[in-house]
C-alpha cells in the first residue's frame, strides 16, 4: 500500500506541471493570434509609412605635401554642436499646449502655432548652449530651421559650428541636460592649410559643395536624398585635381516613419579617403620667393617663379598680391569679398601663369638666338647706335646711349636699335620660328584651370596687315606678343640646360592609401621633353656669355643680382603699356630673367613686376634674394619623404 501511496502522490505533481506548462503555451498562443491576426492592420500600417533615405558621406580629403613631406593642406577637424529634431517632440507639445491655452483655433492657425512652438523650443535650447561654451548668441535662422525640419529631420542639425576645444570641453562636461533633449556633440573634416598664405595661388582654395548626384563617381551611381555638409576645390590644384583629392563618398541609409524622424540608420558603404598628392614645390624656396617680391614694396603687384632647368621641376610660384585660402572655410563677408575681388589688384589672379604681358628686352634672347643662328648676327662685328632708331617717320627711342655695339654689349645695355636693326634683316617669319620652338602663343599645361598661352602671330598672321613697325615692335618684346612669367622660365632653362625644352612639373606624385592599410606610390615623370631649340652650341654660348655680362659687368642692366662666389647670368627687361598713373606717366611692365649657377646651370628664376620702374631696379635685386636662398639652403637633391607608411622602393620610385 505504501508503494502505491507514493506513485499516486508522484502523479499530482506532474498533473500540475503540465497543467502549467499548457497555461503558458496557452499565452504565448494568444499573444502569437494577437500580433498575426489583430494587430496586422497596424504592422501593415506602420510599414506602408516607413522608408528609408539614403545619406551621402563625404570622405576624408587627401592632403597635399611639398618635395620634402612639408604638409601644404591639411585636414582639420571641425566640432559642431547639433540638434536633433526626433528626441524634441515632447517639448514641441509642451510649448504649443503652452502658447495655445485656452485658445479655439483654426486647422491653419493650429499649423502655424505648432511651427511657432517648434521654432522657438528650439531657439531658447540653442541659447543655453551658446551661453554654456560662452558662445556670443546668434538668433536662429528661421528660414534655416523651417527649410531643415520640413526636409531632413531624420538627420542632426547643426546650430552652433567651428568650436574651440575649450567650447567642446564645456559641452561635454556642463551640458548634459542639453544631450537629453537630442544635442550632441558632431565632429567634420575642415581644409586648413597651416602656413596661410603660402602658395596660396598654387594649391587654390575650397568652397561649399552644391547638391550633387555621384553619376561621376566609379562606385556610388545613384542620388542622395541627403548630403552632409562637403567642401570642394575651387581653384589651383584644389579644383584641378579635385577627383583625385576627394576620394569617393560613403553611404548610409536611414529607416524614417511617417513623420520623418528617424527609427534606425546603418552605414552600408564606407568612404575612400582621397589621394595624397606631393608637389615638386620646395615651402623653404616658395617663402624665399614671396618675401623677397614684397620686399619693397607690400602692395606690389607682380610674380617670381623658380625652375629646376635640368628637368622643368617647379620649385616655387609665387603671385602678389595674394591672399589666405583658409578665409574660404567660413563665410566671407562682403567687405573681405570686396578686397579679394578688387578688379585693379586682383589678389585672386595668378600672374605666374594666368598673366599675358608684353616680354621686353627679355624677348632679346629669342631674336639674338635667331640671328646668330642664321648668321644674320656676328657677334663681333660694330653697329652703330645713334641712340634712336630711325623708321620711316618715326623714330624707335633707345634707353641705351648712342655708340658702337658689338653682340655682347648690345645685350648688356639692352640697345633697342641694335636688335631692331638685326630684327628687321632677318625679317619676322624667321623670330616667330624660333619661338615657336619654345612653344610661345601655347599653355604648358601646368595649371589648367589657371593658365593662359599668351599671344605670338602666326605664319598666316605675317602675311596680312603686318608692317616694318610690327616687325621692330616684335624684336624688342613689344607689339603682338604676350607671354607669362612661367613661359619665359621654361625658355630660361632651355637656354641654361643647352636647349632642352621641358615640359614644366609641379606634381611629383600621388600616394594611395590602402583600405587594409599601406599604401601605394604612383610617380609624375619627371623631365619630359617637350622639345627642343634648333642652335648650335656656339649660339647659344654666345647668348650665355651675354648674360653673364649682363650681371657681372659693373655697367651691366642686371649687376644688382651679384652675388659673390655664385655667378647669374640674366636679361633684364621693360616693357611699354597703354595704361597711364597719375602725373600722366606710362605704366611699365619690369622684368628679370636669370639662371644660376653660370657654370653648373641648376635654377631658373623669373622675376616680374607690374608697374615697376626698370628690369634691373625693380627686379634684379628681388632675384638676388632668391639666389640667396637656393645658394644657402637647398640641397642639391631634394630630402626624400619620411612617412612611415611608405617603403624604400616607394621612395626610390618617387624621386
Amino acid at each position: 500500500m505504501s508503494t502505491v501511496s507514493k506513485t499516486r502522490h508522484a502523479d499530482t505533481s506532474l498533473q500540475w506541471l503540465a497543467i502549467g506548462l499548457l497555461f503558458c503555451f496557452g499565452i504565448l498562443a494568444g499573444g502569437l493570434w494577437y500580433v498575426q491576426i489583430v494587430s496586422f492592420k497596424k504592422y501593415e500600417k506602420y510599414r506602408e509609412v516607413q522608408s528609408y533615405r539614403t545619406v551621402r558621406v563625404p570622405a576624408p580629403r587627401g592632403l597635399i605635401y611639398d618635395r620634402n613631406s612639408v604638409v601644404l593642406a591639411d585636414n582639420e577637424p571641425q566640432f559642431n554642436i547639433v540638434v536633433y529634431l526626433d528626441q524634441l517632440r515632447d517639448q514641441f507639445l509642451e510649448t504649443y499646449y503652452e502658447l495655445k491655452g485656452d485658445r479655439k483655433l483654426s486647422y491653419e492657425e493650429q499649423l502655424e502655432l505648432g511651427a511657432d512652438a517648434r521654432y522657438l523650443t528650439v531657439s531658447n535650447l540653442v541659447n543655453q548652449a551658446g551661453v554654456l561654451i560662452n558662445e556670443p548668441v546668434r538668433k536662429l535662422k528661421r528660414k534655416a530651421f523651417e527649410d531643415h525640419y520640413k526636409q531632413n529631420r531624420y538627420v542632426a542639425m547643426p546650430v552652433l559650428l567651428n568650436l574651440s576645444r575649450e567650447q567642446m570641453a564645456r559641452f561635454m562636461e556642463q551640458g548634459t541636460d542639453l544631450r537629453r533633449y537630442g544635442f550632441d556633440l558632431e565632429v567634420r573634416s575642415k581644409r586648413k592649410y597651416p602656413h596661410g598664405t603660402t602658395a596660396a595661388h598654387v594649391l587654390g582654395y575650397m568652397g561649399k559643395r552644391s547638391r550633387v548626384s555621384s553619376e561621376n563617381s566609379p562606385t556610388l551611381q545613384m542620388s542622395f536624398d541627403y548630403e552632409l555638409p562637403d567642401a570642394k576645390g575651387r581653384a589651383g590644384l584644389e579644383g584641378q585635381f579635385e577627383e583625385e583629392l576627394a576620394g569617393e563618398p560613403g553611404a548610409k541609409s536611414i529607416l524614417v516613419n511617417n513623420l520623418i524622424y528617424r527609427q534606425e540608420e546603418e552605414e552600408w558603404l564606407p568612404s575612400l579617403p582621397g589621394k595624397n598628392l606631393y608637389l615638386t614645390l620646395d615651402s623653404r624656396i616658395q617663402k624665399s620667393a614671396e618675401k623677397a617680391l614684397t620686399y619693397y614694396d607690400p602692395n606690389i603687384q607682380g610674380a617670381i617663379v623658380v625652375m629646376d632647368c635640368t628637368n622643368g621641376d617647379v620649385l616655387a610660384m609665387a603671385s602678389a598680391p595674394t591672399f589666405d585660402p583658409n578665409v574660404f572655410n567660413r563665410s566671407v563677408s562682403s567687405e573681405l569679398w570686396g578686397r579679394l575681388s578688387d578688379t585693379r589688384t586682383k589678389p585672386l589672379f595668378n600672374r605666374a601663369t594666368f598673366g599675358r604681358y608684353h616680354p621686353g628686352s627679355i624677348f632679346k634672347i629669342m631674336v639674338g638666338l635667331a640671328g646668330l643662328e642664321r648668321n644674320v648676327i656676328d657677334p663681333n662685328d660694330k653697329f652703330l647706335s645713334l641712340g634712336y632708331f630711325p623708321l620711316g617717320k618715326r623714330r624707335i627711342n633707345d634707353t641705351a646711349v648712342p655708340g658702337d655695339y658689338n653682340f655682347e654689349r648690345a645685350f648688356a645695355k639692352s640697345s633697342n636699335s641694335y636688335f631692331i636693326h638685326y630684327g628687321l634683316e632677318m625679317g619676322p617669319e624667321v623670330i616667330v620660328d624660333f619661338s615657336r620652338q619654345i612653344f610661345l602663343g601655347e599653355k604648358t599645361g601646368l595649371l589648367t584651370n589657371q593658365e593662359t598661352g599668351g599671344y605670338l602671330p602666326s605664319l598666316q598672321d605675317l602675311k596680312r596687315g603686318w608692317y616694318d613697325g610690327d616687325t621692330a615692335n616684335l624684336s624688342i618684346g613689344q607689339g603682338k606678343i604676350d607671354v607669362t612669367p612661367l613661359q619665359m622660365a621654361v625658355m630660361t632653362s632651355a637656354v641654361a640646360n643647352g636647349g632642352t625644352v621641358y615640359w614644366p612639373r609641379i606634381v611629383a606624385g600621388w600616394e594611395t592609401m590602402g583600405a587594409m592599410g599601406g599604401n601605394t606610390f604612383e610617380r609624375e615623370r619627371s623631365g619630359r621633353v617637350r622639345g627642343h631649340l634648333k642652335v648650335s652650341s656656339d649660339a647659344l654660348e654666345v647668348v650665355q656669355r651675354a648674360m653673364l655680362a649682363d650681371v657681372e659687368m659693373n655697367d651691366g642692366s642686371g649687376r644688382l643680382c651679384q652675388i659673390d662666389g655664385y655667378p647669374v647670368g640674366g636679361k633684364t627687361g621693360t616693357a611699354e603699356t597703354n595704361r597711364k598713373v597719375e602725373g600722366g606717366r606710362m605704366v611699365k611692365h619690369t622684368w628679370f630673367v636669370s639662371y644660376a649657377p653660370f657654370d653648373d646651370p641648376r635654377y631658373a628664376v623669373v622675376v616680374f613686376v607690374e608697374g615697376g620702374m626698370s628690369g634691373g631696379t625693380s627686379c634684379a635685386p628681388l632675384a638676388e634674394k632668391v639666389y640667396q636662398t637656393l645658394k644657402d639652403l637647398l640641397d642639391p637633391e631634394p630630402v626624400k619623404p619620411q612617412r612611415k607608411q611608405m617603403t624604400l622602393a616607394d621612395y626610390e620610385r618617387a624621386l
